[in-house]
């Protein structure tokens, strides 16, 4: 039997019911769904509740960071631009209590510096709003002030009633909140002239920084304040900082707690505390020490009772100083205030021009505190006013046209009187004159020459009025020319085959290097061209061409070419300048300090002709105790080449020099003829000054003068003194002081006492071979200030005021890096009345290491110049100006120029150029290393230039403790040189 099976199912056709979802199955999956949709509703809720908290700490967070900020900001701007020389002066903070600021500073408008200010201008007391802590209160500020410096004010009180309280709330976003501790924090700018509108102070600024909650309670104030000196804050049980105290505010602690609008879902509002400080340390305002207040009047004393009567009044402009340090000026009424730390300060003023002082003295010693006040009496001065206008003549017709500027900032000088003033704003300058006679000078700038009659004179009468009109062109133009050449025969002219030098500068001045009307550089040929504005007309001011001269040569002719005038469109050539390279010979020494030089008169002839005797200069040099060779001696060996040898030896043929050992290390020494033993009476001797020894500190070496050991010291000091204070004798000189026939010597010496030193006189006897003795010691002698002298670094012997006598300059250190030139006049060879002190000058960031005297302007008057220390690596030449004849001895600093580091040595001596003489300067490069070298200054201009010359070209580079200055190359035997005959220098390097 077969079965056939069918796949499919069969359909209802055959009577059979499809099956469905039962009931249970539809409940359970019901459950499951609302289990799920339970979750995420509680994580969804739970998140939600999350990010109210997040976002509720974010936002306290904000308010009170943005407060804290600002607060924080005004607080170290507080006080700026604020009316300090006012009575009594605008007070960074003016008022401050635990919930309250406000502040004085002028932010706004921003920049507001100078007059007129812009609104808001500073509070007005008597205008409107005014902040309810300044109402009528101890606080509130005595006038309006000068400045434009606004009132800045933190406050609670939104409705100004001089309360925080639910009112303040009416109307602020505060109100809107959910949180009923919300207070609006209110930044508010107050002054005068808000909105142009006199009276009106605003507020200029009334804005929202932030919800806060009020202090009080658990809520911290918003400031907590120190005052100077105290260590604990101001209890504001006390009330607010009163009014007197507000200036001895020293620092200030901003606390803000800014709560959130919205409570999370416990109903919570979230909080955030920050805090900060403003302190003197750190920040502005900075109030420092407690200062006082001296106050005082200016009045022109009409009457002349030096009495301040009614209807006299003040005079406004005055500059007032008290000290060197504090400054103010007078306002409209004559009055002044300065503020200043407790001491003892010289009040003073300087009259305006058309006043004088009518008081004697003129001046008030004050010590502070307490507070003082003074008055000063002026009198106006029997004169008139001259009206000066300076302008630009752009047609060159003496007249001011229409577009025609005036000239400010123009140099106008007024004689006799001798003043200076400058135009201003239109070219104008009112001029106070005395009655009488005068002259106003008018000096161009650059470019520019005075058109018209410059100078201009005229007579004053008392209440006169006169007018002066300068009127300046553009200056046409005129070229100088000329070469820099290699000067073979030294005879200062440039000769045919004479090459010249490159990249050496050249310039143009009218006034000894301060101005450079033009300059160039020598192109490869030597030559230069330069274009400057004429001088002539007017002819009034002369110009020099002057060169540097470059490293490693000297100038066979003047460095300066003066006077030049020049016209319109002129070329004015043959302009030379020469040069010549310096000749190197180098010595062996070391541990150098001190350096001379002179003819020794050593055997040098053949046999007994002593008229062949070569009259060379020889070197003596004096080292430190490290070795045997504390003086060294090398002979010239003129003609030869070269003129000394390396090495000094006694033995060579003929004697090239020797060495001696003194007791110390010879820190000075002085070459010149001492003794008259045996003919030639002028063989020159040596006298030294040591550290101290127990043999002494001061010795004299007589030249011997036996047969064959002419120009030999002895093996052994002659003479050995000691001086009183048994300290290093650091320079020694020799001069007829004392009387009698030979020479004295004068001893320098730093004692063991650090900033102190004494200056010995020594007296010579009379007799062939003398012995000396000490006669005067200064201080006490010389009538020196307060008897007090510094170590001494260096003295020199110049004649200062042209009476035929030599005085007595001295250098001394007080300090690390202070000192003193002290400047004593020759009187007389009479102990007691022998050298006398004149005047000095004080170097407040120099120590003096060395002194050159010499005639640097040319007017027949000595000037000095110290070389200092100021630092460990640094120094200075000051040029200390010999200036007026009529008042002994007084020098004045004209000019001081950075040394490449520490002077060590100075000389003078003329290097070149001109006759006069130039400076060569000695100096280390610091305290801790033996790097230096030596500079040459050239005085052709009539001043100290800014840079010197090295002569060695680069081949020294030690440092350089001594220098002598002689004719070296030259003697009479065999023959004497071709001229010109010129200054050598030797320099020792450490």
């Amino acid at each position: 039997m077969l079965r056939v099976s069918n796949s499919h199912e069969p359909g209802p056709a055959f009577g059979r019911s499809p099956r469905g979802f039962t009931m249970v199955e539809l409940m359970v999956t019901l459950t499951v769904i609302a289990i799920v949709a339970l979750a995420l509703t509680a994580v969804l809720m739970t998140a939600n509740r999350g990010k109210t908290s997040t976002m509720n700490n974010i936002e306290s967070a904000q308010a009170a960071r943005s407060a804290m900020d600002m607060i924080a900001d005004d607080l170290r701007s507080a006080g700026y631009g604020a009316d300090q020389d006012a009575t009594p002066p605008q007070q960074p903070i003016v008022y401050v209590d635990s919930t309250e600021l406000i502040l004085c500073e002028n932010l706004q408008p921003y920049p507001d510096g100078t007059a007129p200010h812009a609104p808001p201008l500073a509070y007005n007391p008597t205008g409107s709003p005014k902040p309810a802590p300044l109402n009528g209160t101890a606080w509130q500020p005595p006038m309006k002030y000068r400045t434009g410096a606004e009132l800045i004010r933190y406050t609670l009180d939104v409705n100004n009633d001089g309360q925080v309280n639910a009112n303040d709330l009416t109307g602020t976003e505060a109100a809107r909140t959910r949180n009923p501790d919300d207070f609006v924090l209110m930044r508010q700018v107050l002054g005068d002239s808000v909105g142009n509108l006199a009276g009106s102070n605003g507020p200029d600024k009334n804005e929202a920084v932030a919800l806060v909650r009020k202090p009080g309670g658990t809520v911290a104030p918003f400031y907590t304040v120190y005052l100077k000196g105290q260590t604990t804050p101001w209890n504001w049980a006390s009330g607010p900082i009163p009014e007197a105290q507000l200036a001895d505010v020293d620092r200030v602690i901003v606390k803000v707690t800014a709560p959130s609008s919205k409570p999370d879902a416990r109903g919570n509002y979230a909080e955030t505390v920050l805090t900060t400080e403003v302190n003197a340390a750190r920040n502005v305002p900075n109030w420092g020490v407690p200062t006082y207040a001296v106050t005082g009047t200016i009045y022109n004393d009409a009457n002349k009772n030096h009495v301040k009567d009614a209807g006299e009044s003040g005079i406004f402009g005055v500059n007032v100083r008290l000290g060197r340090t504090y400054t103010a000026a007078t306002n409209i009424a004559g009055s002044f205030t300065i503020r200043a730390p407790a001491g003892t300060f010289t009040l003073r003023h300087t009259p305006l021009p058309n006043y004088g002082s009518f008081d004697s003295p003129d001046s008030f010693v004050l010590t502070i505190p307490p507070a003082a006040s003074r008055m000063f009496a002026d009198t106006l001065r029997h004169g008139g006013t001259a009206n000066v206008t300076v302008f630009e003549d752009m047609n060159a017709n003496l007249l001011q046209d229409p577009g025609e500027l005036g000239m400010s900032g123009v140099s106008i000088r007024l004689d006799p009187a001798g003043t200076t003033s400058y135009t201003g704003n239109g070219g104008y300058d009112p001029v106070f004159v005395q009655t009488g006679g005068y002259s106003i000078t008018c000096t161009p700038p650059d470019s520019f020459f005075v058109y018209s009659t410059n100078p201009q004179s005229g007579t004053m009468v008392d209440g006169g009025s006169t007018t002066h009109i300068f009127a300046m062109t553009k200056s046409p133009m005129a070229t100088v020319r000329g070469n820099v050449y290699r000067d073979n025969n030294r005879n200062g002219v440039l000769d045919a085959g004479e090459l010249g030098i490159s990249g050496v500068w050249v310039g143009v001045t009218s006034d000894a290097g301060v101005t450079v009307q033009g300059y160039a550089s020598t192109d490869g040929s030597g030559n230069y061209s330069i274009q400057v504005p004429i001088n002539d007309p007017p002819h009034t001011k002369a110009y020099a061409i002057y060169f540097v001269v470059p490293n490693g040569y000297f100038a066979s002719s003047r460095t300066a070419i003066s006077p030049i005038w020049l016209t319109a469109a002129q070329t004015l050539s043959n302009n030379n300048f020469g040069v010549v390279a310096y000749q190197i010979i180098s010595l062996n020494a070391s541990r150098v300090l001190s350096l001379g030089s002179a003819n020794l008169m050593e055997n040098d002839w053949t046999g007994n002709q002593t008229d062949h005797a070569h009259g060379d200069n020889d070197i003596v040099l004096g080292a430190d105790a490290g070795g045997s060779d504390n003086i060294s001696v090398w002979f010239n060996l003129y003609d030869s080449t070269p003129l000394f040898a390396p090495t000094p030896s006694p033995t060579s043929n003929p004697p090239t020099g020797y060495t001696r050992d003194a007791a110390n290390s010879v820190l000075s020494l002085v070459v010149d003829t001492l003794d008259a033993n045996v003919s030639p009476f002028n063989r020159p001797d040596v006298a030294t000054g040591t550290q101290y020894a127990t043999a002494g500190n001061l010795f004299v070496w007589f030249d011997q003068n036996s047969s064959g050991n002419q120009g030999f010291l002895p093996t052994t000091a002659s003479l050995s003194y000691t001086t009183a204070d048994r300290g290093n004798v650091q320079s020694v000189l020799a001069y007829d002081c004392a009387g009698g026939n030979k020479l004295d010597l004068i001893a320098g010496t730093k004692s063991s006492t650090a900033g102190q030193g004494t200056i010995e006189i020594w007296a010579a006897s009379d007799a062939a071979s003398p012995t000396y003795t000490q006669v005067e010691i200064y201080p006490p002698a010389g009538l020196i200030p307060s008897s007090k002298l510094g170590e001494v670094t260096s003295m020199a012997l110049a004649d200062l005021d042209n009476d035929g006598m030599k005085d007595l300059v001295v250098g001394t250190k007080t300090g690390n890096y202070n000192g003193q030139v002290l400047f004593f006049k020759f009187v007389s060879k009479a102990t007691g009345a022998r050298f006398v002190y004149q005047s000095g000058q004080n170097f407040s960031s120099g120590a003096v290491t060395s002194l050159a005297c010499l005639d640097i302007d040319g007017d027949g008057y000595t000037d000095v110049v110290a070389g200092t220390q100021s630092g460990s690596a640094s120094g200075q030449l000051v040029y200390l100006h010999n200036r007026d004849l009529s008042v002994p001895m007084n020098f004045k600093p004209l000019r001081a120029v950075d040394a490449p580091g520490i002077v060590t040595s100075l000389i003078s001596a003329d290097f070149g150029g001109a006759s006069g003489k130039d400076i060569a300067m000695g100096w280390r490069a610091s305290d801790s290393d033996y790097g230096g070298g030596v500079r040459i200054y050239y005085t052709d201009l009539g001043t100290l230039p800014s840079v010197g010359v090295d002569p060695s070209g680069g081949s020294v580079f030690n440092f350089v403790p001594a220098l002598t200055v002689n004719n070296f190359n030259y003697g009479i035997y065999p023959s004497t040189p071709s001229p010109p005959y010129l200054t050598d220098l030797a320099r020792v390097i450490g």
